[in-house]
């Protein structure tokens, strides 16, 4: 039997109730092979993974472990027009906190400067993937949108895409003076975070 051993670090992040602790991306590569014959008793490989939390932290917070297998990953990319250049507001700073309106207000303007200022084309499959992640970085900013106010975004960013059609559709229903509560806007964030590092294909930085 192999067993590899390493040690991850992630930094706290501000809950509603306490600190949590900032997700990781991970992936595991294999380096070497096996015969053939050897693969004969087998459909897929199993494999453990196991997080081991330090002993004063136990039973305080519990690790989630979400996995994608390589072809399901390789279907994504080939199904999303990513932009194959660097992409300049990436990686995110360590001081990126998801649930901080600040953070994602800062992203927004960055993300929606690179497709004014550098990708200009809107016909560009850029342009499009760039929309996703300027709608999400504004509405985890702006959570009551597209009620109460809000700051003035290019016009040449249409109200178009996946994440934005659905918000908008999911939110015009509801009263123009229904407060947000602090629990909600912290779940609204994560939401977005999730989907965020999942229009991604590739994992992000692991101080994320």
């Amino acid at each position: 039997m192999s067993v590899v051993t390493s040690i991850l670090h992630t930094l706290p992040l501000p809950a509603n109730e306490g600190t949590g602790f900032t997700p990781i991306s991970l992936s595991i590569s294999f380096q070497g092979s096996i015969a053939q014959s050897a693969l004969l008793n087998f459909g897929t490989i199993p494999l453990q993974v196991t997080i081991q939390l330090p002993r004063e932290l136990g039973g305080q917070v519990v690790p989630v472990i979400r996995h994608i297998s390589w072809t399901e990953f390789v279907s994504n990319v080939e199904s999303q027009s990513v932009p194959q250049f660097m992409i300049p507001f990436l990686p995110l700073p360590p001081s990126f906190n998801p649930l901080c309106e600040a953070s994602w207000s800062v992203l927004a303007r960055e993300v929606e400067s690179w497709l004014v200022n550098t990708i200009r084309d809107v016909r560009a499959p850029e342009w499009a993937w760039g929309c996703n992640a300027f709608w999400m970085a504004f509405i985890a900013a702006n959570p009551d949108f597209p009620r109460g106010s809000w700051p003035n975004w290019n016009p040449k960013i249409s109200l178009e895409g996946k994440f934005i059609e659905s918000w908008t559709a999911d939110n015009l229903t509801m009263p123009a003076d229904s407060p947000l509560s602090q629990h909600i806007l912290d779940e609204i964030r994560r939401s977005i975070w999730d989907d965020f590092q999942l229009s991604f294909p590739f994992p992000l930085p692991p101080y994320l």
